[in-house]
């Protein structure tokens, strides 16, 4: 037997005790507004159409499609204060961090070298053509480089955009730089990336050995006895061209690098973060207006895509819970042919008046009831009335159902059952029986009887 009541209280405590769970859903982009309910497992059960919230459920609001990088959500509740949900990702240093990645110039070499037969002689057919193109090869991937990385930095500070959009348009413009070194960046973009930097750190060597093949050219020309005033101008003229050259290459290629590094960072926290942020709430109140304030990152601000602040309200009605509140209420009270007036008339026979009419009260009344919806309720009430005649007998008590209207300043429209004094005659005496009496004021007394009541009251306050 105990066995059996100790399960009964574990699975009474397990229903008692547990909480209903909803999800509300906003997107950003579009701005459509879903309810849903949560099963135990958090998964979707069920899609509510007129959503009302059980009281003291937990309301898991979701906000999706908003880019973090470009929008930054507040949520503000007015009865409750709303956590938010640790996202494990720290959004305010990402875009600390991103804000130094702008303003940068693109720094390329397009001069080239000082395309001079005479001053490097039978060298300048092998050397002098080949280096100018690898430079324009260099030069086409700083710029590609540079657009990919400014592409990237506007499309996260774009509020507009997707995770999967900025994604897209970054991999169709990688596809722009061809080179058969260069791996799939659809395949893989880090390796696309390193790849990239390993051409750029090739190409750079290889031009660095064709300038200083050239600079020895120059050089040993320099070292001939029969070298003529105006051509040792042109020789020195020439090496502060290559010394140009060579400080310009290393200029670009350190800029290039420094920029695929940042493209790899901007990517894998683009990868890493999360396009969705979640707010808890528990549905306290009989009504919640959670308010959802959308505005401009700090990067969006430097980089001048500044959007006015966009606020959007979702409201939740709570349903079930218990409510009490008191009211003071008028009252029309009856107990049909059982409330009587007895008198002796001339032939000295006990005589009575059946008094059914609705006598009016002035009630202090106490209504219960489930909240089900905010302006119109059912439930119960209980209370006390005082005759408003000239007859005393006593207090009415007062029991029955109630229909409740409004929500602040609630008007109850109530009947039911009244038990209140009835006059009753004494020591044997009845009805129409022949009596010596004059007067029957010490022979009635008062007795409880059921009756019934009809009344309007207005509440006065909550008690829960």
């Amino acid at each position: 037997m105990k066995n059996w009541i100790l399960a009964f209280a574990c699975t009474f405590s397990i229903f008692s005790f547990s909480q209903e769970k909803y999800k509300v859903v906003y997107d950003y982009q579009t701005g459509n507004l879903s309810y849903f309910k949560l099963d135990k497992n958090n998964k979707i059960a069920d899609t509510l159409t007129k959503p009302k919230f059980k009281k003291h459920s937990l309301v898991q609001v979701q906000v999706k499609n908003v880019n973090p990088f470009a929008i930054e959500v507040k949520a503000e509740v007015k009865e409750e204060y709303i956590h938010q949900s640790g996202q494990g990702f720290n959004i305010g240093g990402l875009l600390g961090g991103i804000g130094s990645f702008a303003g940068q110039e693109l720094k390329i070499n397009t001069k080239g070298i000082q395309e001079d037969a005479k001053v490097y002689g039978e060298l300048f057919k092998s050397r002098g053509s080949n280096v100018s193109n690898k430079f324009k090869d260099l030069n086409e991937v700083a710029t590609n480089v540079s657009a990919m990385q400014t592409t990237l930095l506007s499309n996260l500070s774009n509020p507009n955009l997707t995770k999967e959009e900025i994604k897209k348009n970054l991999l169709e413009l990688s596809k722009l730089q061809e080179d058969a070194r260069l791996s799939d960046p659809e395949k893989n973009f880090y390796k696309f990336l390193t790849d990239l930097e390993l051409i750029v750190q090739s190409d750079k060597a290889s031009i660095e050995d064709d300038l200083a093949t050239l600079a020895n050219a120059i050089e040993s020309k320099e070292n001939q006895p029969t070298l003529s005033r105006g051509e040792f101008a042109q020789n020195q003229t020439a090496m502060r061209n290559l010394q140009q050259v060579s400080s310009s290459l290393q200029s670009t290629t350190n800029q290039t690098t420094s920029n695929i590094s940042q493209l790899k960072t901007l990517f894998s926290q683009l990868e890493a973060s999360s396009f969705e942020q979640t707010f808890d709430y528990q549905m306290e109140t009989d009504k919640a207006q959670l308010e959802l304030k959308f505005s401009p990152s700090t990067l969006a601000s430097q980089n001048n895509t500044n959007k006015p602040t966009v606020t959007r309200q979702i409201p939740m009605v709570s349903a079930g819970g218990f409510k009490i509140n008191t009211s003071v209420a008028l009252t029309l009270n009856s107990f049909g042919d059982k409330n009587q007036s007895f008198f002796i008339d001339e032939n000295g026979i006990i005589g009575s008046d059946i008094e059914n009419n609705m006598v009016p009260n002035l009630a202090t009344m106490i209504n219960f009831y489930p909240l089900i919806g905010e302006s119109i309720n059912f439930g119960g009430t209980f209370g006390v009335s005082v005759p408003l005649s000239d007859t005393m007998r006593g207090v009415n008590f007062l029991v029955g159902p109630a229909l409740i209207l409004g929500s602040k300043s609630r008007v109850s429209i109530s009947g039911g059952l009244a038990y209140g004094p009835v006059s009753r005659l004494t020591n044997g005496l009845q009805v129409g029986q022949e009596t010596s009496l004059t007067s029957l004021n010490n022979f009635t007394k008062n007795v409880y009887e059921v009756g019934y009541f009809f009344g309007i009251s207005f509440s006065l306050f909550d008690l829960k």
